[in-house]
């Protein structure tokens, strides 16, 4: 079923199970505790979820391993190896719905900006009944440029340099032609021993970068402009204590939703993209550099439950412990439920003074 496998590949596979049970979990919660007034940003979080499981669940049927030796980086299966076209065709998938997660993310970011700010506009155009098409559409797009290039340039296509295959025979018992793996070759050795640069990996290995700072970029623009607009709003009048307390909610709530998957995939996966570009070999400890990488959906799926006091009290009735969700609520409003602050668009404006409560569909 599966070749050799390592401490970190063990870690990994718990690390996917647990990502795969948690999200299923909360796409469990999202549907059964969402108030109608979460509109399209429940609709939000079910897909990001959602692809989140179909990332686990990848991981847990090919368990992706690293490897970067010389000039090259090197992605391949330990599961499913009998079945290398299977196993291709999901670990090229596996590359592809991460380019899905970003634009995904970006969109939430752009709802939620859209809801501070009162854009109602932007709202009713793009994330509205047949609408969503838009952000759908370029979520498609997304994956599909991600796949074909990957499938296409980085795939097992029998053109791997000759060190490489003597290395993982070495140290992995196999053999690079019965893989399935992505390969990124910055340069190689030629017959004499000179290094002849790879321009074509180089060149679209940057264009996948690019493609994934798009997303990012907006993401980071969109949480800043969030955050200042939360402040200037709030500003316009005395900070109870309830705003306050909303504040911080609030840039908890833009930290962890950027943090998190920046933190979890993309340096790991940016740290194992240089390495071999500048000639680096993390080996033996390739693999404990990207360790946290099945565990970051895990992450995110909590921050999200515990984020959002409908699903976080959901959640404690689901297990019994609806007492704890009445004294949180008494705790935090003198005895009364707090007005959940995931919702204030300004399509329903609801109103402290003269401030908007910023709805959690500006958050996750």
């Amino acid at each position: 079923m599966h070749s050799r496998l390592e401490l970190p590949q063990y870690i990994g596979l718990i690390g996917s199970m647990l990502s795969f049970s948690c999200n299923i979990f909360l796409m469990y919660v999202i549907g059964k505790f969402s108030r109608p007034e979460y509109g399209s940003y429940r609709i939000l979080m079910e897909v990001m979820a959602g692809l989140y499981v179909v990332y686990s669940s990848i991981e847990i049927l090919v368990l992706p391993s690293y490897f970067v030796f010389g000039y090259n980086y090197f992605l391949f299966t330990t599961h499913l190896v009998q079945y290398q076209q299977l196993s291709q065709f999901l670990i090229v998938t596996f590359c592809s719905v991460f380019g899905c997660i970003q634009v995904v993310l970006s969109v939430q970011f752009i709802y939620r900006y859209s809801s501070v700010a009162s854009f109602n506009y932007l709202r009713e155009r793009y994330f509205k009944g047949r609408r969503h098409i838009v952000w759908v559409s370029a979520t498609i797009l997304f994956f599909l440029n991600w796949f074909i290039v990957a499938f296409l340039v980085f795939a097992n296509h029998g053109d791997h340099p000759k060190e490489l295959e003597e290395a993982v025979m070495d140290r992995f018992g196999r053999n690079v032609t019965d893989m399935a793996f992505t390969l990124v070759t910055y340069a190689q050795l030629d017959t004499n021993g000179n290094v002849q640069i790879n321009c074509k990996d180089i060149v679209m290995i940057l264009y996948l970068i690019i493609c994934a700072s798009i997303p990012m970029t907006i993401s980071l623009i969109c949480g800043i402009k969030t955050w200042l607009k939360i402040q200037s709003t709030i500003s316009l009048a005395r900070k109870s204590r309830q705003l306050q307390r909303q504040e911080r909610q609030l840039f908890f709530a833009l930290l962890t939703q950027f943090s998190i998957p920046f933190l979890g995939n993309t340096v790991p996966m940016l740290i194992l993209f240089l390495c071999p570009a500048l000639h680096i070999s993390p080996e033996p400890y390739t693999n404990y550099i990207c360790i946290l990488i099945p565990f970051y959906p895990v992450f995110d799926a909590i921050a999200t439950t515990m984020i959002i006091k409908d699903y976080y009290r959901g959640v404690l009735k689901l297990f019994g412990l609806s007492h704890y969700a009445q004294n949180s609520s008494m705790y935090s409003n003198g005895g009364q439920v707090p007005p959940n602050t995931i919702n204030a668009n300004c399509s329903s404006d609801k109103t402290v003074g003269s401030i908007p409560l910023v709805r959690m569909d500006s958050q996750m």
